[in-house]
């Protein structure tokens, strides 16, 4: 019997694998999951959904599955063991350039159940749970894998062009491609504790800052808290599981007779990263890839970044519409900002939990002392701890970015925009899922046809947007810039027209003089990407 064959085999099916699924799904590409497990995890782990990783959901369409399990966050507080405000965000009065919530919480068993209720959408995404990885081979045009159903002990061939590792931190394709792990690991431990609740209310999220208490509380879901607390050093691992001290943990933000206690887990923080994310036509994402501390909750949100920015270069290579080189640019850009995130992480953990009793109360005291000051007040108020995501160098005009006000290696802004029929909605529904090309209010003549003729180079989309003046008067093919962000935007960067990528990174912008320039720069790197499609895997009858 000849081996299957598939685009993509994505080894594991927790949140990463799951979302890379969905995009693959989404693109038409065969693929496949292989997961160990027969059923979902259902352990609540990680908990924050941040506004870029919102609009991943949204890019892949999920949204409408997820948005009943995704909790707000209103009000973020740094809080003492008194819970006495230290400092705190209010998300009401944060900018969201994103057009989600700054912050927004979950559970994880239904975030992947979400998701893998998502990708059963896509008829050319098949899962095979109970089934591992036996061995792998490369060669110059794929890889052939060899699958273990664990059950029965059955194994069948699975020929993909790329497989994708997804299978956590223990991932047995890293060890197999003898790839380390380098950085520090079990710094501290974290005591996570997941309780159940017949009410809405109370609604917080805190930072406890100690001395007794260090970590976050916080409503997950309307009927869900979570506690997550650093375990001091010296006390016994065993002992901070124990009911009584589980119930001291909880006493201290709501009173433990009024919810159930769901999971009590202890784990270990991590900071490291594998020494690369690619080997020929394997690569590695989410925990297979980096580890982080959880203090900026960016552990997940890296993972599904990496989906998101390595899946629709899979689906443009395999589709024919870019060389394979396209592919190495998803570690020169996914790698420096997950470093990033994983030293402010490191650094506030650091903050947040080192020292004894006195310093901690001195900290406390410099916090609010910050946060009473006019100039650092603003960096707390406005949460600007958390860095933009930008790509240094990658996939953009020129290949670096020149300048730290360069438009190129930026996300682009996401305010709602309006269609000549009146309908408004956020601007990534409005461009489709590929690349698009942009022009602002007030571009001459000249100008949109060069954009036009660039679009239809690409096999993308092009729109023009009406100033907001125009509500309710737009043209057909226009997009309406309702609250006029996307013209400041576009003016901030002196720019007439701008290629956005399928992942809404800017590709690069021209005004009238260099738009030749933008569009010479795309030729034969990008080109029409024909939509592929296929069978789902299928499981041998016999092997």
């Amino acid at each position: 019997m000849s081996p299957e064959s598939v685009d993509v085999i994505i080894v594991g099916c927790g949140p990463v694998g799951a979302m890379a699924a969905n995009f693959l799904g989404q693109q038409g590409l065969r693929t496949l999951i292989i997961e160990k497990e027969t059923t979902a995890h259902g352990q609540s782990r990680a908990i924050n959904a941040d506004d870029e990783t919102q609009r991943i959901f949204q890019a892949a369409g999920l949204m409408d599955l997820l948005g009943p399990d995704l909790h707000p966050c209103q009000r973020m507080a740094y809080v003492d063991d008194e819970l006495r405000v230290l400092a705190e965000v209010d998300f009401a009065k944060v900018e969201r350039p994103n057009g989600h919530a700054i912050g927004a919480l979950f559970t994880q068993p239904r975030l992947e159940a979400a998701l893998r209720k998502g990708f059963q959408r896509h008829a050319s995404v098949s899962f095979w749970p109970g089934s591992e990885v036996e061995s792998f081979v490369q060669d110059e045009d794929g890889v052939s894998v060899r699958v273990k159903e664990l059950a029965s002990g059955r194994t069948e061939s699975v020929y993909a062009r790329y497989l994708l590792a997804c299978d956590g931190s223990h991932s047995s394709i890293r060890r197999r491609l003898g790839l380390a792990l380098q950085g520090t690991t079990a710094q501290a431990h974290a005591l996570a504790i997941a309780v159940g609740t017949t009410s809405e209310a109370p609604d917080f999220t805190y930072y406890p800052c100690g001395p007794e208490r260090v970590g976050i509380a916080t409503r997950t879901a309307r009927d869900e808290l979570r506690f997550d607390m650093v375990v001091r050093p010296g006390q016994d691992l065993e002992e901070v599981r124990r009911p009584e001290y589980v119930r001291k943990i909880i006493s201290a933000f709501v009173d433990p007779a009024t919810v159930t206690v769901k999971s009590v887990n202890v784990y270990a923080y991590h900071s490291r990263m594998a020494e690369k994310w690619r080997v020929g036509r394997v690569f590695l994402l989410g925990d297979a890839a980096h580890l982080m501390p959880p203090f900026l909750g960016q552990g997940l949100c890296s993972g599904l970044r990496d989906a998101a920015n390595l899946t629709w270069k899979l689906a443009q290579v395999l589709g024919g519409g870019a060389d394979d080189s396209l592919l190495d640019t998803y570690e020169v850009e996914r790698r420096p900002h997950t470093a990033e995130m994983m030293r402010i992480s490191d650094s506030l953990g650091h903050m947040l939990s080192s020292g004894g009793p006195l310093m901690s109360r001195a900290r406390n005291a410099f916090i609010h002392l910050l946060y009473r000051l006019p100039v650092t007040g603003p960096f707390i108020r406005e949460y600007r701890m958390k860095p933009n995501l930008f790509f240094s160098e990658g996939f953009m005009r020129g290949g670096r970015r020149e300048g730290k006000d360069a438009a190129e290696g930026l996300l682009i802004p996401q305010p709602r925009v309006q269609r000549a029929n009146g309908e408004t909605l956020l601007l990534d529904d409005a461009l489709g899922d590929g690349f698009a090309v942009i022009t602002r209010p007030g571009a001459t003549v000249e100008v949109q046809q060069g954009a036009r003729e660039l679009a239809e180079e690409l096999g993308a989309p092009w729109v023009h947007l009406a100033p907001a003046a125009r509500v309710d008067a737009g043209r057909s093919g226009e997009l309406v810039d309702v609250e006029g962000r996307l013209g400041s935007w576009f003016a901030k960067h002196a720019a007439d027209v701008v290629v956005v990528r399928p992942d809404r990174y800017v590709y690069g912008t021209a005004d009238a003089t260099t738009l030749s320039d933008l569009h010479g720069s795309l030729k034969g790197r990008i080109r029409p990407c024909t939509r592929r499609g296929g069978r789902v895997a299928r499981r041998a009858s016999s092997a």
